[in-house]
Formats: C-alpha cells, structure tokens, sequence
C-alpha cells in the first residue's frame, strides 16, 4: 500500500519532488497560495486541497517547500495549519531553506504535538531534483530519519545526516552562503571583462576551462554575458539574498565573523532593493555595473 504525502508548496523545487513522489507510486495532496501551480499536479494524479490542514490529513509524512520563515510559520501553525491535522507520529519534513533559529523553535512546537520533525533542506536545482538526483540534508534523530529513508531514497539520491535537528539547516546556509560568494564574484569578473571589452563567448569559454569555475558560477556566467534574467529561472537573487541573510544571522548567533559571505551578502541584499529580486541570479550583475 502506498504511502500519501501531504506537500505544503507546488514552487519550482517542491513541483519536481512531487513530480518524483508521483512517479514513484506514492499517493500526493498537495497546498499552495496559487491555485493554478497545482494543475498540471493534479493532471499526473496529485489532489489538490484547499489549505494546508487539507493537505496534511491522514498523510503518513508532511512536506514543507517554502520561501522563508513566514511561509513555513504560516503552512505549519497559522489558521489552518497542517500541524492542527497531523496525527501523533506523523513525519514532518521541513525541505524549506530556514534560518536556524526559526527550525530549533519550530520543531520544539511540532515535537510538543507528538508529531516527529526532521529538518531536510535539498540540493540541486528542479531538473535535479526530479530526476532523483537530490542530496538531503538531514539534522533529526536516528529512528525518525529511519522512518523516511525509503521515500528519501525513493526520490533522491543521498542521504546526509548531520545530526541533531538544525544540523542539515547549518549546513544548507552555509553552503548557500558559499553559493552567494561564487557568484557575487563570477559577477565582478564578468563585469569587468565587459567593461575593458573582451568578447563574452570568449569570457564564458574560458571561465568554464578554469580551475575557479563552480557549479553556481557554470550556472550563473551565461545570464551575465547575454543580459538575460528571465528565462529558464531556477533559483532568484531575492532568494539567495534571503539565504545569505539568515546564514550570517547564524554566524553572529554563533560569535563568529564571516566577512567573505558578508560581502557577498551585501551585494545580493542591494540587488534586491534594485528590483531584482524576482530575477534569476545572475541579475545580480547589474548592479555591480550601476
């Protein structure tokens, strides 16, 4: 007997899980804002419910995809949360980029209800993810994360347990963190190149032939050179903006300095104010040429 998943989110990355969950057998109720990003769910057999409580009934686990911390305090615990719903022992799996302090407080409440939480940020962008190819990154207990293995393993391709709850979100925000410095930089190097005149294709070219080229930067060079922001869009400056936010908000929890990624942070927070937010990251570089 399959299992039913309630997905609280249909955005880029949590249509590609769902899409993966489907294909997989299991059984999908699935919440979002906007209606409409559910239809083409719903057309490969997910049913869509009205709020998130709808989405959580009778479900054996609970999946989160959300922006930041207001979306999943909302989805979770506001007028009719998914946590009202959910049976004792029910799995809740957070999957959203939260900072840390936000999970620590929201798995107490979810742990309070004797539902069982497990914070799983993911890898990789939606083509990733729903070609099974996602990393978890896990912080919960051993014999709750047993519990959602087989749908891990079912729909992604490692499992890496951290430790204890908020460990996987540690490790997330610092390498999100660790993304926002890549790009940021690959940003300044393209900016200049264009500035002092080098051919674009040329740029890109041998970027991608360095030893300094990285995935973020692979991913982001080519938006840079043409200028285009808006097309094939999997991750946008107002979101890495947010990350970086809440991985230098753990940093100062945590007494520590981190001046790369504040720097780094900087530049994605101002190309937000900018109006680019809703832009692909590779946006970014227009404010470093204004």
């Amino acid at each position: 007997m399959s299992q039913t998943i309630g997905f609280l989110g249909a955005g880029r990355m949590a249509s590609a899980m769902i899409i993966r969950s489907l294909e997989q057998g299991y059984s999908v109720q699935v919440w979002n804002r906007s209606q409409a990003k559910t239809e083409p769910l719903v057309a490969l057999g997910a049913t869509a419910c009205a709020t998130p409580a709808d989405a959580a009934i009778n479900a054996d686990m609970v999946i989160s995809f959300m922006a930041d911390d207001t979306g999943a305090q909302a989805v979770w615990l506001g007028d009719h949360g998914a946590l009202a719903a959910m049976k004792p022992e029910t799995l809740a799996i957070e999957c959203s980029t939260l900072s840390h302090g936000f999970v620590l407080d929201l798995s107490a409440k979810i742990e309070a209800t004797g539902c069982r939480y497990i914070d799983a940020p993911v890898t990789g962008v939606p083509t990733d993810i729903q070609a099974g190819n996602t990393i978890f990154l896990i912080g919960g207990d051993d014999k709750v994360l047993d519990r959602a293995r087989p749908f891990m393993n079912d729909t992604g391709k490692r499992i890496v347990h951290f430790g204890p709850i908020g460990s996987g979100t540690v490790y997330k925000l610092m390498h999100n963190l660790l993304g926002a410095v890549h790009i940021a930089a690959a940003a300044e190097l393209v900016a200049v190149a264009q500035k002092a005149g080098l051919d674009g294709d040329m740029v890109a070219d041998t970027f991608a032939m360095g030893a300094n080229a990285s995935p973020s930067g692979l991913m982001t060079v080519p938006g840079m050179i043409s200028g285009n922001h808006h097309d094939g869009i999997h991750f946008t400056t107002g979101l890495r903006a947010k990350d970086a936010a809440y991985a230098l908000q753990l940093a100062t929890d945590m007494k520590m300095s981190v001046p790369v990624g504040q720097a780094a942070s900087d530049v994605f927070a101002k190309a937000t104010a900018d109006g680019l937010g809703d832009l692909a990251q590779s946006a970014v570089i227009e404010t470093l040429k204004s």
